[in-house]
């Protein structure tokens, strides 16, 4: 072989090599806590749920760190001019990759009394004496103010009492299992007959059946669907090729009212892999 090919093919396995962290660079990962329901709609419920979510990235002082102590080390409460209400930790979730970028923390938080009615909030958090105000997206600053939160909301005076309803039991719309150019995606999307009148958010259990190992999710649904998996540059389940699985869907409105979607786990099967391009 000719020095030229050496070279040209020593580039091409030094490209494929990268390959993966090439794909992690082009994922656009957020500096803040992820908020839901965030800050629109701007109205909430007295008894309102909410899902932090977090990265990995920067170890001891990452966002997913940080929310492993909120509730503890950490003090979130809603604050108003005439109340301050502590948020309290329903569920927390930590899930660990290879990568920090590509490991996350969940937590599920509700007011530890109800809000009052009509009275505008904002979110807070303190450690100690130090604000941890830039965990958050920022919001517009006002005349003379030096920090401000784009969370901020007014609480209903008509609180949502009513479970979400599950009209039908979800099904597998569309899966895939195939590397991209900047990733992997191996996902399966699940129909989603709910009703509120409300937004919720869905529970998922994933158990692999022959291995019998679960995990646990909080999913946010997209264009009325389920999506279980990994999608390019985050996620929280590994599939295997075509290997059985079961998932559990419970659906949490944003007042803490919940509704299981089937008396029984729901059985699929995940999707195939296919073998692409990018190294992968």
């Amino acid at each position: 072989m000719s020095l030229t090919g050496r070279f040209c093919g020593r580039i091409a396995f030094i490209c494929l090599a990268m390959l993966p962290l090439l794909a992690r660079a082009q994922c656009d990962y957020s500096h803040w806590v992820s908020v839901w329901p965030g800050p629109y709609p701007t109205v909430i419920q007295p008894k309102q749920v909410f899902l932090f979510s977090g990265n990995a990235l920067g170890g001891a002082q990452s966002l997913a760190a940080r929310l492993q102590q909120f509730g503890s080390g950490i003090h979130v409460y809603l604050w108003s001019a005439h109340d301050s209400v502590d948020l309290v930790v329903l569920d927390r979730l930590v899930f660990t990759e290879s990568a920090d970028v590509e490991s996350h923390t969940q937590v599920l938080l509700t007011p530890s009394r109800p809000l009052l009615g009509g009275t505008e909030y904002e979110m807070r958090a303190f450690q100690g004496h130090e604000n941890l105000f830039y965990l958050f997206s920022p919001g517009r600053l006002a005349p003379g103010q030096k920090r401000a939160t784009a969370y901020r909301w007014k609480t209903s005076s008509t609180p949502d009492t009513l479970a979400p309803r599950w009209v039908a039991t979800p099904v597998v719309k569309e899966k895939k299992y195939e590397a991209n150019s900047e990733g992997l995606d191996n996902y399966v999307l699940f129909s989603m007959p709910l009703r509120d009148s409300t937004r919720c958010l869905v529970k998922a259990t994933v158990r692999h059946v022959q291995g019998g190992e679960s995990v646990t999710t909080y999913i946010v649904p997209w264009q009325n669907q389920l999506g279980v998996g990994w999608f390019t540059c985050g996620g929280a389940v590994h599939f295997k090729s075509e290997e059985e699985y079961t998932v559990l869907f419970e659906a949490i409105d944003t007042a803490g009212n919940r509704a299981s979607a089937s008396g029984t786990p729901i059985r699929f099967r995940a999707p195939k892999r296919v073998a692409c391009c990018w190294g992968n």
